[in-house]
């Protein structure tokens, strides 16, 4: 009776131990949102997988770090709003680092520096720089500093995006007069629609993207900046530029 319930002792544990390992290793798979409708940083491709300049970038890091990841496709402001929440773990998605997203996120060293940019149909003539936007219509993707921007303009009218493809899809079709957006952003629009659109004007504002990492996760930031750092100094950031951001 004693070797039976030693035996069935000693099963329990094994099951207990097998059971723990197992839950270990899933929770040491970070979750990282993206919101894969920013070509060329991050995007579906047509076999319907995740890629992009950032999702390259964090594989590259998590590798380095020795760090397990997953990612989930979430929309712009509902990202920010899971950050703040701590509902993921941490997020990559031309997030630009800005003194109020830090109250209620931590970030990354940055790794990449863009700007907000204007961008119009060919023929117009109305809007040439950051002035000329009063009073016209203008497009931006919702939760992003492109809409902070857009609202600031005097006597403009803002239409805000989930994607920002749908807010160039409205200027192409004329609903809006302009599209205010991240520089990276703008480039890859109008090159794929060169007799359409243009960029007016100079960078609107200097912006540093990083990764966004939920509050308390203090360890995980560490370790993501410790990767940053390992694949900077392996050049692996200007690999990506060539490989995804040059025309």
């Amino acid at each position: 009776m004693k070797r039976l319930l030693w035996s069935s002792l000693a099963l329990l544990v094994l099951l207990s131990t097998l059971v723990s390992g197992a839950c270990s290793k899933n929770s040491s798979k970070y979750v990282i949102a993206t919101d894969a409708t920013w070509p060329p940083f991050e995007y579906v491709n047509d076999q319907n997988q995740i890629v992009g300049f950032d999702i390259d970038l964090m594989n590259a890091i998590a590798k380095s770090a020795g760090i397990e990841i997953e990612y989930q496709n979430v929309a712009f402001d509902p990202l920010l709003a899971g950050m703040a929440q701590g509902t993921y773990d941490a997020a990559i998605s031309s997030i630009t680092i800005t003194d109020d997203r830090s109250k209620s996120m931590l970030f990354s060293n940055p790794y990449y520096v863009a700007g907000q940019m204007i961008v119009t149909k060919k023929n117009n003539t109305s809007i040439t720089n950051a002035d000329s936007l009063q009073g016209k219509a203008l497009g931006a993707q919702l939760g992003t500093t492109g809409e902070t921007l857009a609202n600031g303009v005097k006597g403009a009218t803002v239409k805000t995006y989930n994607q920002i493809g749908l807010a160039v899809q409205d200027l192409l079709n004329g609903q809006i007069d302009a599209v205010i957006c991240d520089t990276p952003i703008a480039n890859s629009y109008v090159n794929k629609n060169a007799t359409s659109l243009k960029i007016v004007g100079d960078a609107l504002t200097t912006e540093n993207y990083g990764i966004a990492v939920a509050k308390g996760k203090t360890e995980l930031l560490e370790k993501i900046n410790q990767g940053l750092a390992a694949v900077k100094a392996a050049g692996t950031i200007d690999t990506l530029v060539t490989k995804w951001l040059t025309s």
